[in-house]
């Protein structure tokens, strides 16, 4: 009688444990199937370089900034099917402009971060655009395209700073405080 028993209970515990299909079916976004881009504010006002600035600093001779540039340049007329590519390839090219050499003028610290700042929007843009966030996606677009203006308007700024002459300021020879010579809070 036990074996019976036995043989009756693993007959129930097999069929009362299914697991039980639910009939309810997932409503599926259409939002998450596709990327929809709207035009940022600022792509529309990327700011450009005249022919004449390029000659004269020499930033046609900067080939991975002149890259960076037309690539930014074309992704302010994107095509939102292929915002991934574009963003991936911004992204290399702007590896490759950070990990080459920058000319004389421009190798400073302003400039470097500003194009890590522009560096670090690529990745979120990557971010949302994986993972078909459209808001943020746009968001981080726009502000993308502001960091690049800044970009510009900083290598504008650098390269009218390089032609002003320290004589302007009268300061030949920067004065040095010696404080053996003159302790920076005596009265002498």
């Amino acid at each position: 009688m036990m074996r019976y028993f036995s043989l009756v209970l693993t007959i129930i515990c097999l069929f009362s444990c299914k697991e039980k299909k639910s009939n309810i079916n997932p409503v599926l976004d259409k939002s998450i199937d596709k990327l929809t881009i709207d035009t940022p504010d600022y792509a529309s006002e990327l700011t450009k370089l005249t022919p004449e600035f390029i000659d004269e600093n020499k930033i046609n001779q900067w080939i991975q900034f002149k890259k960076f540039n037309d690539a930014m340049e074309d992704m302010s007329q994107l095509n939102p099917a292929g915002i991934m590519t574009f963003i991936s390839e911004l992204y290399k090219i702007t590896s490759s402009l950070l990990k080459s050499p920058f000319p004389k003028q421009f190798d400073k610290v302003p400039i470097y971060s500003r194009i890590k700042v522009v560096q670090t929007q690529i990745i979120k843009c990557h971010f949302y655009a994986a993972n078909k966030q459209n808001e943020k996606l746009n968001q981080s677009l726009d502000k993308l395209y502001l960091e690049y203006n800044i970009l510009l308007k900083r290598i504008i700024s650098m390269a009218e700073e390089n032609k002003i002459q320290l004589d302007s300021f009268r300061l030949d020879q920067p004065n040095l405080q010696d404080s053996k010579m003159k302790p920076a809070f005596s009265r002498k």
